[in-house]
């Protein structure tokens, strides 16, 4: 539990500045409210980090930047964590450049103000007053067996990846054993990573390993030689 005297005196963040791509967005707390974010009708009333599985499946196979709703370009960024590294996808959609750099210093958790992944208590779910929100066939899904729950747990390292459009590629793994199937962002091979950095570290107390360090090194080699450049 976070000592209070201690939060006191840790500096208030600066609110992010919002970029003018998402000028037209709604916000809620001062934050903008991600695309692909659970909200209601009023989407300046947002379930913070739980995912609307529709607007999930159509930002994935569309190609959508998954803060702003608009199409990917050239140039696409990703956050990933070493978990999905080592299973070869990501299951968070990619983003804008300029929407990632909102996103580094917005969101608490890549920007590194929390620890531990935020509870979702079945309150949160319920029913608004909005006759027509959609928010009257939400459930909280069943866990599969095989996810471990991040909800409440010590956060892992998170890495920022840029692709070229061209290698955004989307595939679908069934699952085995100890993994539920996923869909998600396709990072194999590694040579499509073009530039790949840390933007936190994991928690205390997490399990997390941190395959990815070596790899971010790697790619800094490669490119600082010029072997196979940044966007060429």
């Amino acid at each position: 539990m976070t000592d209070p005297k201690r939060a006191a005196r840790q500096p208030v963040p600066a609110r992010a500045l919002i970029p003018h791509r998402l000028a037209a967005a709604p916000s809620a707390h001062g934050m903008v409210v991600p695309f692909v974010t659970l909200a209601h009708r009023d989407r300046t009333r947002p379930v913070w980090g739980k995912l609307d599985p529709n607007r999930l499946r159509e930002t994935l196979h569309r190609k959508l930047c998954q803060i702003c709703g608009d199409p990917l370009t050239d140039r696409v960024v990703l956050y990933i964590r070493p978990s999905d590294y080592l299973r070869g996808l990501t299951p968070e959609p990619g983003v804008h450049p300029e929407c990632g750099l909102y996103s580094k210093q917005a969101c608490p958790m890549l920007a590194g103000r929390v620890d531990r992944y935020n509870p979702h208590p079945p309150e949160q779910l319920t029913r608004c007053d909005d006759p027509v929100c959609d928010c009257r066939r939400w459930m909280a899904p069943e866990p599969d067996p095989r996810d471990g729950r991040r909800e409440g747990q010590p956060a892992e390292a998170w890495y920022e990846a840029w692709l070229h459009l061209r290698d955004y590629v989307i595939v679908t793994d069934p699952g085995n054993d100890t993994a539920a199937p996923a869909v998600g962002v396709d990072l194999r091979p590694s040579s499509r990573i073009r530039r790949l950095r840390k933007v936190r570290d994991a928690a205390p107390g997490s399990e997390d390993s941190q395959p990815v360090d070596l790899l971010a090194a790697l790619i800094a080699i490669r490119v600082f030689f010029g072997v196979g450049g940044p966007f060429q």
